[in-house]
């Protein structure tokens, strides 16, 4: 535990880590039966990637803004408003029916992730310098793992069909419904750890960033790794429901055995990057990632694509709390909350073209077309890695 737990943990750090675990879990949840949801409704694959591209696509666009007024006006001021949009959100996805009212849904939903550009600094101020690795793979271990028990949650609408013959959709809908309130409970924890929290705000509303060297490069890598897993995964659970007919019961179970995995593995990062250095440990996880990334279409049924995917999700985030450590060291603290709305931006970018490009692949090329294309961008960001980051990685 001395690798993954913090010298200091505040008690302010404590409380907003029961809100990763709320989180962490309400997400498990949603990852299990939301697509399958959507299909039992009618939807195809391309529809599922327009809907979800929405989600991505407001975040992006609102991720900027998200920033600049969480530096200008407070963090706490924005909370409110991301926790006002999920509400309306999370009702809207409950009750809607149609195409567009779903994206509508996600267009709330995309706009109170906008502000969660504010999280990282926020969650970071709570830690010496220092602890920083430590922190973030201390908060990735326990946001994973909430997420791996909430996966279970799959087995309940089988349950629910079975002994309460509710149909598929009655089902799917009242465990979202349980994940909803969850999601929006959060924020209770987030508000409270914010309790004697003092910030430096900035003056004005001038975009003019003093780090922006390392913001174009932490971004446009983030951007490329999000498109290449994003053409599969973002779609995974319709693609092994069409490829091997699996139901929310079988995504739960891989979901949590492959979350904990990338528990195991983020908790783990801190001390995999002292003994090989951040810039081999994040090149390694990669490079094998890609390895088993290719295995899983390979895969002539499902029990041996779902080995290969909880070691393709072992090895693939093995890096993030460091590339996360380093981003942040790299920026200004006065302009940690924009900074991050463009880093952000890359990501979700990258959820607005990936389900978009992945959907319309496995409707009209084939469904393992993705996984192929994504194995192939992952090698390359291997190497572009350590070409483009030597010095931030090595210096964090």
């Amino acid at each position: 535990m001395e690798s993954v737990v913090p010298d200091v943990v505040t008690d302010n750090a404590k409380v907003f880590l029961a809100g990763a675990l709320v989180n962490g879990f309400s997400n498990g949840v949603i990852n299990a039966v939301l697509q399958l949801y959507l299909v039992a409704l009618g939807f195809n694959g391309q529809q599922l990637g327009a809907i979800f591209m929405v989600n991505a696509l407001s975040c992006s666009l609102l991720s900027i803004p998200g920033g600049i007024l969480a530096d200008r006006y407070g963090k706490k001021r924005m909370m409110l408003v991301s926790l006002a949009l999920m509400m309306s959100g999370m009702g809207l996805l409950l009750t809607s029916r149609t195409l567009v009212y779903f994206q509508l849904a996600f267009l709330f939903i995309g706009a109170g992730n906008a502000c969660f550009s504010m999280f990282a600094p926020l969650y970071s101020s709570f830690f010496a310098k220092d602890d920083m690795e430590k922190a973030f793979g201390l908060y990735g271990l326990l946001n994973i793992m909430s997420m791996s028990l909430g996966s279970l949650v799959g087995y309940v609408p089988a349950m629910l069909m079975g002994r309460y013959l509710l149909s598929d959709v009655s089902s799917y809908r009242w465990v979202m419904m349980g994940a909803g309130i969850l999601f929006v409970a959060q924020y209770v924890f987030y508000l409270t750890a914010m309790r004697g929290y003092k910030e430096t705000l900035s003056e004005g509303f001038q975009f003019k960033l003093k780090s922006w060297r390392p913001v174009i490069k932490f971004s446009a890598l983030t951007l490329f790794g999000n498109i290449a897993g994003g053409l599969l995964f973002s779609l995974f659970p319709f693609y092994v429901n069409q490829k091997y007919g699996v139901d929310s019961s079988g995504l739960g179970l891989l979901f949590f055995v492959s979350n904990l995995s990338m528990a195991v593995s983020k908790g783990a990062a801190a001390a995999v990057a002292k003994r090989l250095g951040n810039m081999r440990s994040t090149a390694f996880g990669l490079s094998l990632s890609a390895v088993f990334f290719l295995l899983m279409p390979l895969s002539p049924n499902f029990g041996l694509l779902s080995f290969f995917y909880v070691l393709r999700m072992g090895t693939r985030f093995m890096s993030d709390p460091i590339i996360t450590s380093a981003f942040l060291r790299s920026v200004s603290e006065d302009e940690q909350s924009t900074t991050n709305s463009l880093r952000m931006i890359s990501m979700n970018a990258g959820g607005a073209v990936s389900p978009l490009i992945g959907g319309s692949l496995m409707d009209n090329v084939s469904l393992d077309s993705p996984a192929y294309i994504g194995t192939g961008l992952t090698l390359v960001l291997a190497v572009l890695y350590p070409v483009l980051l030597r010095k931030e990685l090595d210096e964090s």
